[in-house]
């Protein structure tokens, strides 16, 4: 038997089962084409410049974020600046968990992050600034309809980074 061969139909088939194994194999082979045929779109779609993909977007709302905060500590803040720190740090742990949630692997993640970080360093303020107000809205949506858990997560998370960055401002400079 040849393993290249669609086998015949099985033989004592009434005719109405005969009907459905036809039926199947005509199917799959129209789910093939249509596989094959979204597939061509796809790769003549990907020939043309895209926007950016979400998880592309997600970096940068990732490393915008961040940068904001890191530039605007300092080691004595008041309650209101570490709240404003902390609620853009979860913002920015939001958009991560939800990349993750959607696929996103590990080192993927992290090579999109190091990218996003290094075009974030080149961003005027007049850049920087309104895209983390925009970032901030979009991590706290996502945080909003996110389950107990994982706004747990995301808030202990940031607030984890947040005493970790101050604790760096606080120790007194290596000589």
């Amino acid at each position: 038997m040849s393993h290249n061969r669609i086998p015949s139909l099985p033989s004592g088939l009434t005719p109405l089962a005969r009907l459905a194994f036809q039926m199947g194999r005509a199917a799959g082979i129209l789910s093939l084409g249509l596989l094959l045929a979204c597939a061509g779109a796809q790769a003549f779609e990907a020939g043309t410049p895209a926007e950016p993909d979400r998880f592309t977007e997600a970096a940068l709302c990732v490393a915008t974020l961040e940068r904001e905060v890191k530039s605007s500590l300092h080691p004595d803040p008041t309650q209101q600046e570490r709240g404003q720190w902390q609620q853009r740090l979860e913002g920015a742990f939001a958009h991560m968990g939800d990349a993750y949630r959607d696929g996103l692997s590990g080192n993927a993640g992290k090579a999109l992050l190091h990218a996003a970080e290094s075009e974030v360093a080149t961003w005027p303020p007049d850049r920087l600034e309104p895209q983390a107000r925009s970032c901030e809205l979009q991590g706290n949506t996502l945080l909003q309809q996110a389950s107990g858990l994982q706004k747990l997560l995301v808030r202990r998370s940031a607030q984890r980074l947040l005493e970790r960055e101050l604790a760096k401002l606080a120790q007194p400079p290596a000589r």
